[in-house]
């Protein structure tokens, strides 16, 4: 299950909450009771495979772009 960040409109705190995707857009409660918060957007860093390094010296990378 996804955890999302909240943040309280009245105290300020920000918190953790792990529920469903279908739930996230709902506020959530803040740990001391108060109803006001509202989600924060926390960007996700996605997997890849980075681009292979330049070959040394500067030449053709072999990609077709000398021609």
């Amino acid at each position: 299950m996804p955890a999302y960040d909240y943040r309280c409109r009245t105290c300020d705190a920000v918190f953790e909450v792990r529920r469903s995707l279908d739930d996230a857009p709902a506020p959530a409660p803040c740990p001391q009771g108060h109803d006001q918060t509202s989600r924060l957007f926390t960007p996700v860093a996605v997997g890849g495979s980075a681009a292979p390094p330049a070959p040394a010296g500067g030449g053709c990378c072999g990609g077709g772009c000398c021609g």
